[in-house]
């Protein structure tokens, strides 16, 4: 990107010049809910416009294309740009840590991911802490709760395998 250097605000502008149409509006609708005079940083800028053009399920979407990219019927070098096309959403997404928290929470197992729909985290490692300290809560209460006729597998052992027969097994008599 260094190919304009330019400030912060100065990107915002040639940005928000380059608008048309449908995302001219959308920019004045933007601007009218910031107190008059607001500066938009570029970063800030960008992620106004990605949240609206280009919502975390397309960023989903194509990823999953990324993981499941084979060569297929291209040419390898239809290949090579395919992956480097799709390849900058997975880097991008490693730094993006909203989305690595969400990423995280939807690979828990379901009864981690309900005990932790509540609450909000600031980083990734206040959610890895919170998820292990609800995993062994659950542990320790299955361990500790008395089975019930309901569910007697939680705290008993499966029975033995019983003992392979020598030889062919006999036929019953009728």
């Amino acid at each position: 990107m260094g190919l304009l250097e330019c400030t912060d605000s100065q990107r915002v502008t040639l940005a928000v010049y380059l608008l048309e149409g449908e995302a001219e509006n959308w920019w004045s609708s933007v601007q009218r809910g910031v107190p008059a005079g607001y500066a938009w940083t570029w970063a800030g800028f960008r992620t106004k416009f990605l949240e609206k053009y280009f919502p975390r399920s397309c960023w989903s979407a194509k990823i999953a294309q990324f993981l499941k990219l084979e060569q297929g019927n291209m040419i390898v070098a239809q290949y090579e740009a395919k992956f480097d096309e799709l390849s900058q959403y997975i880097l991008k997404a490693l730094e993006d840590e909203e989305y690595k928290l969400e990423k995280f929470k939807e690979g828990l197992k379901p009864r981690i991911q309900f005990h932790l729909c509540t609450w909000d985290f600031g980083d990734f490692s206040e959610l890895v802490d919170k998820a292990m300290r609800v995993e062994k809560d659950f542990e320790c209460t299955v361990r500790s709760r008395p089975p019930t006729r309901d569910a007697p597998f939680l705290l008993r052992q499966p029975p033995p395998a019983p003992p392979l027969l020598a030889g062919r097994p006999k036929p019953l008599s009728t």
